[in-house]
This record gives structure tokens, sequence and C-alpha cells, in this order.
């Protein structure tokens, strides 16, 4: 072993300790409640709850997550906090402070699904957990294969979906290449989270990792993304619950991407590579023809949301964090974060809202390790969405 490498365990194990010991000590630090205070983002007015990782959203409840405390917030009430996850004793338990979650960058320890008003799928430190908020509990429904250190993150936060039916789908993110003979999966749960089978397996080597599994509700198909070499990336569709894919492309970056924007006549992507040239990729429905924006992009993509029609939002992030309003497939920017992108940390992003929700009349924005917010949740009404003056984008306005 390297001296590097036994520093590092050491520390970790110092690090761990340290969390362990004084748990409880960072427990007390989690609010019970975090209201929403009115506030600019950019040229836009909203409402914002502080430190918060946005989630899910179902009905009138919105989840968002802090650490291993999951909170939610009904019909624009405050979040309360609603349960406190306790992850399997190991490395994951570092994540209990808030100092080491800072100085990693590292918010997102949870990725939430809604199931309804009292019971939510979550996963955290390398385990998948049904919780019923009835009962008080959390019960452990399945073990992630590629979760920990030099392992992977487990899944990403749009590699998780739900079907019309009612299926849960997630997608496996191994963080490097698989070793030699190892599979990467898609996973589905028809019975609420309670067990899991394989829906689909690339065979080894296929690809690196699963970016995105969503559910196009206009195409009644379930859609996957994966990355990230140029044969590593594929997106196509299937309409038989995993076990059989129509690739609409793959073998080069322009099929790179981390979120859907599903619209009725359009499966639209911004590209995530920092390797070409990025653009608004469009698959038109009508015939399924893949086509380029005209606007070339300053960022890889990451997050999408419908606002209705054809319209979406799109971000972007890495080395700039900026929102974009999609129109048809062509792109405009509504609105540039300042960000301090560091070596070997996660990248500043805005995480959107997984499941959409056109209809709601407000989008849900949460920026990501930006110089001001390391993580915040947003909410602006949709009516403010709408294209920038063009006076004003030269002018710089809505930057920070």
């Amino acid at each position: 072993m390297s001296p590097l490498r036994a520093r590092l365990r050491r520390w970790i194990g110092v690090a761990l300790f340290v969390a362990v010991a004084l748990r409880p000590i960072y427990e007390l630090y989690l609010p019970a409640q975090i209201p929403w205070e009115s506030t600019q983002l950019g040229e836009l007015p909203a409402q914002r709850a502080d430190g918060l990782v946005l989630q899910d959203a179902l009905g009138a409840d919105v989840w968002a997550s802090r650490g291993f405390a999951l909170y939610r917030s009904h019909a624009g009430r405050p979040f309360e906090r609603a349960f406190m996850l306790t992850p399997r004793f190991g490395p994951a338990w570092a994540g209990y402070s808030r100092t080491f979650r800072d100085v990693f960058r590292y918010q997102e320890l949870v990725e939430l699904m809604a199931l309804d008003e009292l019971t939510l799928l979550a996963f955290a430190g390398g385990d998948a957990y049904r919780v019923e908020l009835a009962r008080g509990t959390a019960t452990r429904v399945h073990a992630l294969r590629y979760y920990g250190p030099g392992r992977g993150r487990g899944l990403m936060p749009d590699g998780l979906t739900r079907d019309a039916d009612g299926a849960i789908y997630y997608g496996e993110y191994p963080t490097g290449a698989p070793s030699a003979g190892e599979t990467v999966r898609i996973w589905r749960s028809r019975d609420g989270a309670r067990s899991w089978q394989v829906a689909h397996e690339f065979a080894a080597g296929e690809v690196r990792h699963v970016h995105a599994v969503q559910w196009d509700p206009y195409g009644d198909a379930l859609w996957v993304a994966t990355g990230d070499l140029d044969p590593e990336c594929w997106i196509g569709y299937s309409r038989d619950h995993g076990a059989s894919f129509t690739w609409i492309g793959r073998g080069d970056q322009r099929f790179r991407a981390v979120s859907f924007l599903f619209t009725p006549n359009a499966v639209s992507w911004a590209m995530d590579s920092p390797l070409a040239d990025k653009h608004v990729m469009v698959w038109k429905r009508a015939d399924g023809r893949v086509s380029a924006s005209s606007a070339v992009l300053p960022d890889p993509g990451y997050y999408a949301a419908p606002l209705g029609g054809e319209r979406g939002v799109m971000s972007l992030g890495e080395t700039g964090v900026s929102l974009w309003l999609v129109d048809d497939g062509e792109p405009e920017r509504l609105l540039k974060l300042d960000s301090e992108p560091k070596p070997n940390r996660p990248h500043p992003v805005i995480r959107l809202l997984r499941s959409g929700h056109a209809d709601s009349g407000v989008l849900l924005l949460n920026p990501l390790r930006t110089r001001r917010d390391d993580a915040a949740l947003y909410s602006v009404s949709a009516a403010h969405l709408v294209r920038p003056d063009p006076r004003a984008l030269a002018e710089g306005a809505g930057g920070r």
C-alpha cells in the first residue's frame, strides 16, 4: 500500500470515529423546521429554503433531504423533518457531520422517491430502504452492487423512476469502469420496493454506467442513457418494462446524457460531454430523427424539467452553472450562477425535480456548490420563465 493511500485510510478512519462518537450532537443541529423565505435568484423572484437537497414531489408534498434527514413541505408550508435514516455502520456515517459534507462538497447522501403520502423509497449508504412514516420504520430491502470508495455512488439522481403501472426502476452507477466480467444492470420492483429483480443487464464491457432511467409519459416508454466514452454512450427506450430496447443512437458523445426532457412531440437532452461541442439534442417522435440545436452550450448538461407544451428547462454544470429555457429544442440562457469548481470534488450544478410536474405552476431549483449556495431549494413561478431580453443578456443580467 502506498504511503498516500495509507494516510488517506487513516484520515478516513479518524473522520469516521469522530462522526460516530459525536453523531447525537450532529443530529441536534438538524432543525425540526426549515422555512421558505422571499428572495431573488438572479433576476427571478423566488422563495428559498436553506440547506436542502431537492428529492421528489407528490401531490401537495415536496420532499428534500439534509444529510440523512428527510424533510417534507406540504402545500407550500415550511419543511418539517419527517424521518432520520440510519444507514449501516461504515464510511457513510461520516455524512452525519455537516463539516464533513461541507469540506467534501458532497450533499447528496440520499436519493428519495415518494411512493405515497406515508411511504418512501430511500437510497442511502449503499442500500435501499422502504420507509413507512406511520410506523416510523425503515426496512432495508436491497443492497447496491456499486457503492463506496473505488466502486461508485450507487445511482444517479435521474437514474430512478416509476412507470405508469407503478413499477420502480433504477440504473447502476459504478464510478469507474467495472472490473473484468462485471455487468451493469437496471433493476425493477413491482411490489412497492419490497423486492427487486433485474430488468435489463448490459454485458461486461458494453457500458461504464447508467446515467438516466426515466419514464416518458407521452410515449409510454422507459428511457435509458449510459456513458461515458464513445462506445459506452447509448440512448434508447423500452416498451416492455426493460426486457428489450430500441436504441436511437450510440457510439458518440451526442448520445451522452444525464437527463431527458419529455414533451408531446419530442425527447430532448443536453449533451453531458466535456469532450465535444455540446448541443441540445432532439429526437422527434413523428419520424425518429435526431437533430442538434443551432446553439452551442458552454458546459455539460445535467438535469431537465418540463414547463408544458414543447417548453422546458435544462441545467448545465461543472465549470459554470446556468439554467436554460428550451423551446422546441432551442436553448436560451435564463440564469447564470457564480461557482467555484474544485478538483476531485463534485461539480457545481442546479438540480431539478426528478418527476417534472409541468402543470404545477412553479419550478423547483436546487443550486449545489455555488458561491451563494452550497445547497438551497428555490421555488420560482413558471410565469417568470420567459425568453430573456437579448439586451439584458448582452449586459450580463441574471448572473451572480
